[in-house]
């Protein structure tokens, strides 16, 4: 009796060598995106070394290493009467205490959406989506005369802005929220707890891990931002509007080096917030304490 070969199993080994093969092109893709950013860094920290003369050479690396540009970068560069040191902590407050804010809400928003059963529900969903679309430059004339209206422009009280509810935050806790098990909540009103406590005692603690991720995201996002504070916090620069506005301010004999031994002290701190939090930021998380 002749012997039947299971059906489908070419096809298989085909779907493995396709998608090794598709694995390897985008290892290789990442890859060479992955050293262009290193180049680009090395070859940043190369300028920041040379003297002015040499910047316009095409010696890659300097003939003598002035590292003093660095010391040189907290006395030069300035934004109006701000150094570095005053930029650094307004990037401090401004970073940490927008992305805190609004990954907060963000929860808050999620949780009662996701959750909660009431009219215009799918209506804020769809209108956190929209406002995703909306370009950020076009908005910037109505933020201004709003801002200007309510007494918070040029002023800390600016991220009270960033408490909206909505965007990235707002989609990615929704869809952890949702495929939250309910059983938590009703173990919570079991032992006399309200719709508050339950939020912030048992459902919020576990959504943790994700907004540790969204907060460090958005953090660097805002570290790295210089428009806002540009146009919005004029006496309050950060380190990424500050070094654009001594960019501009300076016209002839312009120290590039010193600039870009600033740039480099301006990142530091988030490679560092990279390092000690990437496998925070990379890895999916899903944590459950229900059996049967």
């Amino acid at each position: 009796m002749a012997k039947v070969k299971p059906i489908g199993t070419k096809p298989t080994v085909k779907v493995k060598k396709d998608f090794l093969a598709i694995k390897i092109i985008v290892f290789v893709i990442f890859t060479l995106y992955a050293a262009s950013l290193i180049f680009a860094v090395l070859y940043a920290f190369s300028i920041s070394l040379k003297g002015v003369d040499e910047f316009h050479e095409k010696n890659l690396l300097p003939k003598e290493w002035l590292f003093s540009n660095y010391g040189q970068a907290f006395k030069e560069v300035k934004a109006g009467d701000s150094n570095m040191f005053v930029m650094l902590w307004n990037s401090i407050w401004y970073a940490c205490g927008g992305a805190a804010l609004g990954v907060f809400t963000s929860a808050i928003t999620s949780y009662v959406v996701a959750k909660y059963r009431f009219p215009g529900r799918n209506v804020i969903y769809w209108m956190a989506i929209v406002t995703m679309m909306i370009p950020i430059v076009g908005a910037f004339p109505a933020q201004y005369l709003v801002y200007n209206n309510l007494g918070i422009y040029d002023s800390p009280l600016l991220l009270v802005t960033k408490m909206a509810g909505f965007g990235f935050n707002f989609v990615v806790l929704l869809s952890f929220f949702k495929t939250l098990s309910w059983t938590y909540a009703e173990a919570g009103f079991i032992d006399g707890a309200g719709h508050l406590k339950v939020f912030f005692r048992i459902m919020l603690p576990q959504a943790l891990p994700v907004m540790g991720s969204l907060f460090i995201v958005s953090m660097v996002g805002m570290w790295n931002d210089y428009m806002e504070p540009t146009l919005f916090l004029k006496s309050f620069p950060t380190l990424s509007s500050g070094l654009y506005i001594f960019q501009l301010s300076q016209t002839r004999q312009f120290n590039y080096p010193v600039l870009f031994a600033g740039l480099l002290l301006s990142v530091i701190p988030v490679i560092v917030l990279f390092i000690c939090f990437q496998k925070t930021m990379m890895e999916s998380m899903s944590v459950g304490g229900i059996k049967g």
